[in-house]
């Protein structure tokens, strides 16, 4: 069966008909299923939602504050400042003129050294 004949066989079926009151009563009994449906669709209580947002918005603070309060470019820093001032405690000796400076695997070190 072609387009054509389904086409056809189609606008020849007459139209069912309606009384009066069946038209008259449509929209009403839309309108009731409508709402009918509406209740159904949303069944959900309406405590979760602000409830899942409050807890969202108190974890998205505490990340940010987690990564405020112990960001790896500070501990980073602090330990430069840390390698740095011994650093300048060992060439402040250097100047002194009684010691070397090394670098071995422990570190930075010295050894004793002529004074000549």
């Amino acid at each position: 069966m072609n387009d054509f004949d389904l086409e056809s066989k189609l606008k020849s079926v007459p139209l069912p008909e309606r009384p009066q009151e069946y038209w008259e009563d449509f929209p009403a009994r839309v309108r009731f299923q409508l709402r009918r449906r509406q209740i159904e669709a949303s069944p959900r209580p309406a405590w979760r939602l602000p409830l899942v947002q409050a807890g969202g918005f108190a974890l998205a603070v505490a990340l940010v504050f987690v990564c405020l309060q112990y960001h790896p470019l500070q501990a980073a820093s602090a330990a430069f400042n840390l390698h740095e001032k011994h650093f300048h405690g060992q060439l402040a000796r250097l100047d002194a003129g009684l010691h070397r400076l090394i670098l071995n695997t422990d570190g930075m070190g010295y050894l004793l050294a002529d004074a000549n």
